[in-house]
């Protein structure tokens, strides 16, 4: 948080306080939206290095809606370029034996896009309503409803399978 905090007290203002307060919770959600492979601090500070580009957080409305919007954006960039990435390897990697996998529940949720992770997220963890969590998502209430009502079963049919 060091590093990320030094920007925000370059930056000046009453954004250091209301960043601090923010950021326990903004660093759950990057962390359960994001890549596995990338950390949520580095998220926080993308998200947040964006913003600040624009803006200032003493002008945003609901700072924290805001900041969790961006992190959806970059997380999905992210997860697209290390699509892409992993995909390249394999093509230029040799064929060997894949090492023995052992499945676990957050695998699973990992396979889910990042958008219907962050609905999911809000509603059911952090108990936000569907249009508080759609806003963050970037779209309306009824299609967070349907990300999260498909994510649920998407879940609930990859852990049955799993324990067959």
């Amino acid at each position: 948080m060091s590093c990320v905090l030094e920007v925000v007290v370059e930056h000046g203002g009453g954004d250091e306080r209301i960043f601090r307060d923010l950021y326990p919770r903004l660093r759950r959600f990057a962390a359960v939206v994001g890549p596995v492979e990338e950390d949520p601090d580095d998220l926080v500070q993308e998200a947040l290095m964006r913003t600040l580009r624009k803006r200032r957080l003493t002008d945003l409305e609901s700072p924290e809606r805001y900041l969790q919007t961006v992190i959806v954006r970059v997380a999905s960039n992210q997860r697209r370029a290390l699509g892409y990435r992993r995909r390249l390897v394999q093509r230029l990697a040799p064929a060997t034996e894949a090492p023995p996998s052992f499945p676990s529940d957050l695998t699973e949720l990992f396979r889910l896009p990042a958008h219907v992770r962050a609905v999911l997220y809000l509603v059911e963890v952090e108990g936000w309503s569907f249009r508080a969590a759609a806003e963050v998502a970037g779209c309306s209430e009824g299609a967070a409803r349907a990300r999260a009502s498909r994510g649920l079963r998407q879940l609930r049919v990859q852990l049955s399978e799993e324990r067959t």
